[in-house]
């Protein structure tokens, strides 16, 4: 691990938590009373954004090094940490804050690829975007119940991310989601706060399945 990196990512993650914090209540749609619900900014909710956004930056921090790549990864990390918090409460993931999430990880990545000159690293990020979009995307039109499309949304940004790295960080991250998703679906059923047929929110275990690998690329 780049120790200086990880210790910018963290820096970073406890730096804008407070922050992070009161975004995973007010980047909800207030619009929608169907689900949206507003939450007091605690001592609580302050600390477990805290322990997510470190984490995530830290592994952030630790694939990218101290390349042109960092600040992406940092922004990615800061954003997904209130979709965290916001899918593991409601269950959903707001569109501003994925699309600001791919937004604006395609335009710092495309600054880092011209810093670097590194023009296949961005074409990758954005083949792998589309490619894992496009096969999720297929998989909710032929079984609707089988997730969320704000899921097939998030796979399509968090693929890119890891296209940044390469094809085989795009499969590991991937599948490591699904695995952690898996874990936490069997978590529930054994400890019967779920049954088969409930809910869980799929977001987290594909964010923090993103950034393991990420973290640990380069030992792939």
């Amino acid at each position: 691990m780049n120790a200086p990196a990880a210790l910018i990512g963290a820096v970073c993650g406890a730096v804008l938590s407070p922050y992070l914090a009161r975004l995973s209540v007010s980047a909800a749609d207030r619009s929608d009373g169907r689900w949206w619900r507003p939450a007091p900014v605690n001592a609580g909710r302050v600390l477990a954004t805290t322990a997510i956004a470190v984490t995530l930056s830290v592994l952030a921090a630790a694939g990218a090094g101290l390349s042109a790549a960092l600040p992406a990864l940092l922004f990615l990390a800061a954003v997904q940490t209130p979709l965290v918090v916001i899918d593991y409460e409601t269950k959903r993931l707001p569109d501003r804050l994925v699309g600001a999430a791919g937004a604006g990880g395609l335009l710092l990545l495309g600054l880092a690829a011209a810093t670097q000159r590194d023009w296949s690293s961005l074409l990758r990020t954005l083949g792998a975007g589309l490619l894992v979009f496009a096969i999720f995307f297929a998989v909710v039109m032929v079984s609707p119940k089988s997730f969320g499309f704000g899921d097939v949304k998030l796979l399509g940004v968090l693929a890119g991310m890891l296209g940044w790295f390469g094809w085989l960080e795009v499969y590991y991250g991937v599948f490591a989601g699904f695995v952690l998703g898996s874990i936490v679906g069997v978590g529930q059923l054994v400890t019967r706060r779920g049954t088969m047929k409930s809910l869980i929110p799929f977001g987290p275990s594909l964010i923090f399945g993103a950034f393991v690998v990420t973290g640990l690329h380069r030992l792939l």
